[in-house]
């Protein structure tokens, strides 16, 4: 439901209010609900998702066993889906665009060391799908590129997206037995390098855990170091190797984002590895 097709897409909506369109709206008892979906987005997934099961649980205390598999479903969904579209959606969307204005903040104010914590957060961003949130901001950033000079969250994007696939590069590296496991790495942390990042993120560094520690140490690292020189990005494109068609090459742009993804793979690999040295050693004491 969240995601129909008749529903004005979640990637459409930040462009939308930039540019005052006007925004589809169901009328109901008097409310005005916008037809909005939330591609992309995991934190109204999850809330939704939980209301949902309390409230069929709840249902089905008190329904009859004759209605329970018609009655209970439906209403479930049919209420979830109201409270969704009414409340869930548009607190937890508000959230993720206040979180885009503080990193925003961050980075501004706090020069390198926002950049640090910007790349700190920036995986764990990705995985409740906030990440989507800053495309308003980027575009703004990148139209008024003669004042901002560009934007500043591509290129930490990319350190981000390159720790991801040295951290699976290096999980590949380690794994000894899980041949199936050791295979999605070798894939995933190659495709990750190029700006593709889920299928290592979700399938490799999550599941064994220190890899997704050391790729947010990389990438924090690396985004410490874009951001002190000031990378910007004047257009949007792959954040991952070939993204640096996308950088502003004034001011050697170009040579700090290679140095920034060498920083961001070379940190990376080598916590991840040290980390799985530690591991091997606590199982085996």
């Amino acid at each position: 439901i969240l995601v129909h097709p008749e529903l004005m897409s979640a990637y459409d909506y930040p462009k939308a209010l930039e540019q005052n369109k006007e925004i589809p709206q169901w009328q109901l008892f008097g409310l005005d609900i916008n037809q909005v979906g939330y591609q992309g987005q995991v934190l109204p997934i999850l809330v939704a998702s939980y209301i949902l099961a309390k409230l069929e649980l709840s249902l089905r205390k008190f329904m009859p066993t004759a209605l329970d598999n018609l009655v209970t479903p439906l209403v479930s969904i049919f209420v979830t889906a109201f409270l969704t579209f009414l409340f869930v959606g548009p607190i937890t969307r508000t959230l993720g665009y206040w979180l885009s204005d503080g990193l925003t903040w961050l980075y501004e104010f706090g020069g390198a060391i926002g950049g640090l914590i910007f790349g700190l957060l920036y995986a764990p961003l990705v995985l409740t799908g906030m990440h989507h949130s800053f495309i308003a901001i980027e575009t703004q950033l990148i139209a008024d590129s003669a004042s901002t000079g560009g934007s500043f969250i591509f290129p930490i994007a990319t350190m981000s997206n390159i720790a991801q696939g040295a951290a699976a590069l290096a999980a590949f590296c380690v794994i000894k037995q899980n041949k199936k496991l050791k295979g999605v790495a070798s894939a995933s942390g190659i495709s990750a390098l190029l700006g593709i990042t889920e299928p290592a993120l979700f399938g490799v560094n999550l599941k064994l855990k220190y890899p997704f520690i050391g790729a947010i140490v990389g990438s924090g690292v690396a985004a410490a170091y874009v951001s002190f020189f000031k990378v910007k990005a004047v257009a949007l494109g792959t954040a991952g190797l070939p993204g640096f068609i996308s950088i502003n090459g004034l001011n050697a742009g170009w040579l700090h984002y290679f140095i920034g993804m060498l920083i961001a793979f070379s940190v990376t690999f080598i916590i991840t590895v040290l980390l799985s040295f530690r591991k091997t050693y606590r199982q085996q004491n």
